[in-house]
């Protein structure tokens, strides 16, 4: 019986890319009468919202990477760099680390980002950035506004969890990698990383979110184990949850996003040199371990 696994592995790269967004379209498709039903379960307003997130957050995100790397791969685990049979422990520990170091910075370029001021004769642009910054804004707060451990976990995994798997599985893995056959690997990560920052439609947060997911596609590129991006960005993720929870909550932190700007810019740009020298060593590490691979 004949396999559909590789069936379009000759295929062109625009041919791959039209199959990816023929992939994601059909689950579209498919989830959007499902979810038009689920006000029949009579749940509450943000109840509904979650699972309405989880049903497209895996329909519309992880899957069509997946399927993708079936239908033009005959090694799909490869293909998305998910067959690393041992993990290598200090990597992903050092990734963490970073992540956590890197946040002050993100803050810092996230402040300059949000005081972009467009010239009058767009101010109609920038009326439905701000109006789409805001939404975007309210819908994460529903999301994190709750007062139970179990409320936690579940917003660790629909926030964190999900969304690190599949939009790195997406972006880096699937358009990344497709981009790569075609533009090579500089070039397509950066194709990526903008394309990555701009469908999250929060444009006052494009610039670190872009350089952000330009470092999850060097990250990727240099480790060659798709799981240190999901990592990388679930730790982006769950600290914010995290700290969510706990203000929400009546312990007192500090807010995490303001750390790095006004009073303690002197923070925002010593993360920044710390990210930069994270960033070279996390390079030469991989590095290293390639040519001693390559030596052994």
């Amino acid at each position: 019986m004949k396999t559909s696994k590789g069936a379009f592995v000759q295929t062109g790269v625009l041919g791959k890319l039209f199959i990816l967004l023929a992939i994601t379209l059909l689950f579209t498709l498919i989830l959007t009468p499902v979810i038009s039903f689920l006000p029949l379960l009579n749940l509450t307003e943000t109840g509904l919202l979650k699972l309405s997130q989880l049903l497209l957050s895996v329909g519309v995100i992880v899957l069509p990477p997946i399927v993708l790397a079936y239908l033009i791969s005959e090694k799909p685990q490869h293909f998305l760099l998910l067959d690393k049979k041992k993990m290598n422990w200090t990597d992903l520990i050092l990734v963490v680390i970073f992540m956590i170091l890197i946040i002050p910075f993100i803050n810092l370029l996230g402040d300059l980002n949000h005081q972009l001021v467009l010239p009058k004769m767009f101010s109609g642009i920038e009326l439905w950035m701000k109006t789409s910054e805001e939404q975007a804004t309210a819908l994460t707060e529903k999301f994190l506004k709750v007062n139970t451990f179990q409320g936690l976990l579940i917003n660790i995994f629909l926030i964190s969890v999900i969304p690190a798997i599949g939009e790195e599985l997406y972006f880096r893995g699937a358009l990344q990698g497709v981009i790569r056959d075609w533009k090579g690997v500089k070039t397509s990560i950066w194709i990526t990383a903008i394309i990555f920052s701009t469908i999250h439609f929060q444009f006052y947060g494009f610039v670190p979110r872009m350089l952000m997911g330009a470092f999850f596609g060097y990250l990727l590129v240099w480790s060659e184990n798709m799981w240190l991006p999901i990592v990388a960005h679930f730790t982006n993720n769950v600290i914010a949850v995290l700290f969510y929870y706990l203000q929400f909550n009546g312990i007192k932190m500090p807010d995490i996003d303001s750390i790095g700007i006004g009073n303690t810019l002197w923070i925002g740009l010593l993360s920044g040199g710390l990210g930069i020298l994270g960033i070279y060593g996390l390079k030469r590490r991989f590095y290293l371990q390639k040519e001693k691979i390559a030596n052994s």
